[in-house]
């Protein structure tokens, strides 16, 4: 579980009130009640209390708790959903960034711990062994076209939100080099049986959904982190190309079915997508701590969803033997 902290602590103005079955924390207008077994109720109010002090590091709170049932980061976290809980350190770490320190001091190193935390996706590594099943290369496919069918309509709330000329005028030129690509996918899975009119009765599997609506959040609400979701989907996976070339022919799938989805990775090399969040940032003159750990947030969440995302690509359609009438909502 990651938290986003050097040394938490609870806001300034936040009441602990000790009651008879728990603790309840009071700040301004909101509150919020941490029901506890008896056993633990000392040491999760010394550890609230300890916490109030905004004087120990997350490491430090972590040790002097870690024997007594309960997990410091998942407090932490429940109560930095509720907005109670705040960066202390601000001597160790500076309290603002430009877009472009923030791309490369945090944004880059964080997106690819977390990566390598979880790991190659199952669809890869079965990709990599040469174990994947056809249906399951058809899938991802699939999964794929909605993605791409749905970048137009996600790029679209970030327009409304933003005033700086040169960022609507990327955004702009990304909209339209990527509209209609779906048609690019459409031709792909027609190449192997799959029906424009199937493709338009099927739903996305979960994860999809989740990334494609997380994407549409973020857009809306925070496009900070929309801008830095980007590199995760225009950047080209090389390695990942090849291989998946690779198994497509071992497979027989014809070459109608795998150029278009190697052609859509190309047009993003060529047209830069793959430096869109750096050319977006760097229009960004100030980025505070606090929305940094926010955008970090939704970018760990949304690797987590691309993997679960291969996950249910393997699971899903590894156990259908004609995917070409499988439909769902």
């Amino acid at each position: 579980m990651a938290v986003f902290f050097s040394i938490p602590g609870l806001r300034k103005g936040v009441r602990i009130q000790n009651s008879g079955t728990g603790i309840s924390l009071e700040y301004r207008d909101q509150g919020c009640d941490i029901t506890i077994i008896p056993e633990q109720k000392d040491n999760v109010l010394a550890f609230i209390q300890m916490l109030s002090t905004g004087e120990k590091s997350l490491s430090d709170l972590n040790k002097c708790f870690s024997k007594c049932g309960f997990s410091p980061n998942e407090i932490i976290n429940q109560l930095d959903s509720l907005g109670l809980v705040y960066e202390c350190d601000q001597l160790n770490k500076p309290r603002v960034m430009n877009g472009e320190d923030f791309y490369y001091t945090r944004l880059l190193p964080t997106a690819k711990k977390w990566q390598c935390q979880l790991g190659h996706s199952p669809l890869y590594k079965r990709i990599v062994a040469n174990t994947a099943t056809m249906n399951e290369i058809i899938g991802y496919a699939m999964e794929y076209y909605h993605l791409v069918k749905m970048s137009p309509a996600l790029i679209s709330p970030a327009l409304s939100h933003v005033v700086d000329e040169a960022i609507k005028n990327q955004l702009i030129m990304l909209f339209v080099e990527e509209y209609d690509h779906d048609k690019m996918m459409i031709d792909c899975l027609a190449s192997v049986g799959i029906a424009e009119s199937t493709l338009l009765l099927r739903q996305p599997l979960p994860a999809t959904f989740m990334a494609n609506a997380s994407l549409g959040v973020y857009a809306r609400q925070h496009y900070l982190s929309f801008f830095c979701a980007l590199f995760l989907f225009e950047t080209a996976g090389h390695d990942f190309n090849e291989r998946f070339k690779n198994i497509c022919i071992e497979k027989k799938l014809p070459a109608e079915f795998y150029l278009p989805i190697l052609r859509h990775s190309d047009i993003n090399k060529e047209g830069d997508h793959d430096l869109i969040t750096l050319n977006l940032l760097k229009r960004i003159p100030v980025i505070a701590e606090e929305e940094q750990n926010i955008i970090l947030v939704h970018i760990c969440n949304l690797i987590e969803i691309l993997h679960e995302e291969d996950r249910q690509i393997v699971n899903f359609y590894s156990t259908h033997k004609n995917i070409s009438r499988v439909y769902y909502y």
